[in-house]
């Protein structure tokens, strides 16, 4: 894997407010699909907390595991569903507090995102994912990372917003080299499926994330 930085100077945007979220989300009618059926399900949690105007967001990095394709990966709280999950709501909450130690009242709930279908590189693994946005209010609680999770974090949507962390990785598929779009954290990068639902966020609320313009090959 090769981390390549783009040479475009953007300006960087704001991050988008509580006040904005909700609006933007309230607006929109999403009908979450019932756990049965053919496809997998599995569910993540978007979960902002902090001051309205200087909102962070909880991301994991998964543990390393030679058996799972996202070993190591930043992500939401989340995972896959359990029969004892009445719903795909459910299986966010209920994985998000055995992850990180966070407790998603219902009532915080702001809305649900569209659903997406799970790609390992191109190919569908017929796994359909639920994405659920959150709001914990001003105070940001510990996160209590479990034996699945490498790392917890509270990262800034102004980070997430600014062109200065933008970046994209060169990857070899199946004999191709393919470029997918990525956000700097630390000392890693948030990519893949995570990038998918934070980009989906971003364009809900129309307030696109600025650092992915159109580049030829890019993989979102």
């Amino acid at each position: 894997m090769t981390r390549v930085r783009k040479t475009k100077t953007q300006q960087q945007q704001p991050a988008p407010g509580l006040a904005q979220i909700r609006r933007a989300l309230g607006r929109r009618t999403v009908t979450v699909a019932p756990l049965e059926g053919e496809r997998k399900r599995a569910s993540v949690a978007l979960i902002l907390a902090g001051a309205p105007e200087a909102l962070h967001l909880c991301f994991i990095r998964r543990a390393e595991h030679p058996r799972d394709p996202w070993s190591g990966h930043m992500a939401f709280p989340g995972g896959r569903a359990d029969p004892t999950d009445p719903h795909a709501q459910a299986v966010a909450e209920r994985e998000t507090r055995e992850e990180v130690g966070l407790r998603l009242p219902p009532g915080r709930l702001i809305a649900p995102l569209a659903e997406l279908p799970v790609r390992l590189g191109q190919r569908d693994t017929g796994m359909t994912l639920s994405s659920f946005v959150y709001y914990l209010g001003p105070r940001r609680a510990p996160l209590r990372p479990n034996s699945e999770v490498a790392g917890a974090y509270w990262v800034p949507l102004t980070h997430l917003w600014d062109a200065a962390h933008a970046t994209h990785l060169k990857l070899r598929r199946d004999g191709e080299s393919m470029l997918f779009a990525a956000i700097r954290f630390q000392d890693t990068v948030i990519w893949g499926l995570t990038l998918r639902v934070l980009t989906m966020f971003s364009d809900d609320l129309e307030h696109p994330l600025p650092h992915l313009e159109d580049i030829p090959g890019m993989v979102r």
